[in-house]
């Protein structure tokens, strides 16, 4: 029988709690892990460290994504076009009038929150696949503007600060300032950690809103919303808007840790992408975004390694790959997304609900949250 705790119970605060102060730690241990000694995951490399910035990046952006595909109930694959429309704008008024890289996050957000309202209104009367189409076309032209107007976006030489310009050095009052090429990266982690954390707390308090609760309510069951006064167009342009922002905002901290943007960055490879990250950390849910940029990040790096080399491999997933990875050997860099695809199905069969909801699955059988209405609690 799985433990049973009551909410709001004691138990339950500090079961909540010990998880809360669990994710803290790893997250301020990142910064410290060379002065201790101990590096897992090889966090006491630059290039490890400015996968995290990444991953952090684009937790955000799949976030935003989540907000039109998760709660509104809008297909969109565009989210790569306000991810670019973000970087370009912090690399341009970082590059050319001398910003400070913290200071153009309002206007990227501002930025794409109208370019997102832009699209959202004409959106809310398609839906489907065909709001699909029309937002991959967007996702589509996007790098094609980019190369239009070269004359501010830099074209096909990209944009970017001068070498020496504009780099986001770490503070002397740190305490890993003195720690070499590592010192920089790890500055950025802890400008940019923060601004996620503020971006999710601000999600997850949306969802418990009057709001909030009204876009899933659209999501949900449409005609029901509009028989109680809900403003479904309004709702959904509101929802592309706010996935914008977040995007724009993914897009300016993707800059802060590698400044330099070019228009193959951000096509529609991107865009499909992010919707795949997003299913496999779990459509619907907050916390989902993490791990779907972990995995929209990690899992293509690891399997482009692994699929010409697998002595990196954990040992027990290097016998079960095995007989996969003798098929694809003649087909070289084919291979890599080959095994990419499987073990994308492979999720998917094991955990329909995406990571997510795999894992809450599991914790289901170890421990069960009773609710505790509020008519209960009085008692």
């Amino acid at each position: 029988m799985p433990l049973t705790l009551r909410e709001g119970s004691a138990a339950h605060r500090a079961y909540v709690t010990t998880g809360w102060l669990l994710l803290v730690v790893a997250a301020l241990y990142v910064p410290l892990a060379v002065d201790v000694g101990f590096t897992p995951g090889s966090i006491d490399r630059p290039s490890r460290i400015a996968q995290l910035n990444d991953t952090i990046a684009f937790a955000v952006a799949i976030l935003g994504l989540n907000i039109v595909i998760g709660d509104s109930g809008q297909l969109s694959l565009g989210q790569s076009a306000f991810i670019g429309l973000g970087a370009y704008t912090t690399v341009i008024l970082v590059a050319d009038h001398g910003w400070s890289y913290l200071a153009t996050l309002p206007v990227s957000a501002g930025v794409c929150f109208a370019a997102g309202l832009a699209l959202g209104i004409p959106a809310t009367r398609v839906r489907g696949m065909y709001l699909g189409i029309l937002t991959f076309a967007v996702a589509h032209v996007f790098p094609s503007l980019v190369l239009r107007f070269g004359w501010l976006t830099g074209g096909v030489n990209g944009k970017g600060p001068g070498r020496t310009e504009a780099e986001l050095v770490a503070p002397t009052w740190v305490p890993f300032a003195d720690d070499g090429r590592i010192a920089d990266p790890l500055w950025v982690y802890c400008l940019v950690l923060p601004i996620a954390v503020v971006l999710f707390a601000l999600a997850a308090n949306f969802r418990r809103s009057r709001p909030g609760r009204a876009l899933l309510a659209v999501r949900d069951d449409e005609a029901s919303a509009v028989a109680t006064g809900i403003d479904v167009p309004l709702y959904k342009a509101m929802a592309f808007g706010a996935g914008a922002a977040y995007g724009g905002i993914a897009g300016s901290m993707l800059m802060m840790n590698r400044p330099f943007a070019t228009d193959d960055m951000f096509g529609t490879r991107m865009a499909l992408f992010l919707l795949v990250a997003l299913v496999a950390g779990g459509a619907g849910t907050i916390a989902g975004a993490v791990p779907g940029a972990f995995v929209y990040l990690f899992v293509p790096y690891f399997v482009g390694e692994w699929t010409f080399d697998q002595r990196g491999m954990p040992p027990v997933l290097r016998e079960a790959a095995a007989p996969l990875f003798d098929v694809l050997d003649p087909a070289g860099v084919a291979a890599a997304s080959a095994v990419f695809g499987v073990a994308l199905l492979v999720l998917m069969f094991v955990s329909p609900g995406g990571l997510v909801g795999g894992a809450r699955r599991l914790r289901d059988r170890v421990v069960r949250i009773e609710p505790n209405p509020t008519w209960l609690r009085r008692r």
